[in-house]
């Protein structure tokens, strides 16, 4: 059965961050691309912690390889990931942004995605868009995507890359 959870018209935003725009959950195979979007393939992407869940493969909109954002500019974002660990009826979406020059970081985003159970063993995608803030301008970032089980807080899955604001 495929099973899809959006969270829609989500804006968080945070003077030294970004603006999240929507969220989702699909187990793989389910037809919710963003329209008339191309996902590049973010490399490197590493897993940053270690979660019961693997990821598989970090795209973002208008990138591939190393990212560049333009402040103000809606970038799409789709994680593939493996799921683990038991059954999960509830997901969490974390995002967080280092600054890699000054070792700050601020979560953007920590919301719960409703209606997101998972199993284990199956492959799942996580989209949200996310746009970069003008005071983020010139600078490198490291970009995390985490996401929990709501109900326990354990890590499913950790992935980081770094990214430039230019």
């Amino acid at each position: 059965m495929l099973k899809t959870v959006t969270l829609i018209a989500l804006l968080v935003s945070d003077s030294a961050a970004s603006a999240i725009h929507g969220a989702s959950l699909v187990q793989k195979g389910a037809d919710a691309t963003f329209d008339a979007t191309i996902l590049g393939i973010v490399d490197p992407a590493h897993r940053c912690e270690n979660g019961v869940g693997l990821p598989q493969q970090l795209r973002i909109s208008d990138c591939e390889g190393r990212c560049q954002f333009n402040p103000g500019q809606i970038y799409n974002c789709e994680l593939d990931f493996l799921s683990g660990g038991s059954e999960t009826h509830s997901l969490t979406l974390q995002i967080e942004i280092c600054m890699i020059e000054s070792v700050s970081c601020t979560v953007i985003l920590n919301v719960e995605l409703p209606n997101s159970p998972v199993q284990p063993g199956f492959m799942y995608t996580v989209k949200y868009s996310i746009t970069p803030d003008e005071v983020l301008s010139g600078q490198a970032v490291e970009f995390y995507t985490r996401l929990f089980n709501t109900k326990f807080d354990i890590l499913q899955v950790c992935v980081t890359a770094e990214i430039d604001i230019l």
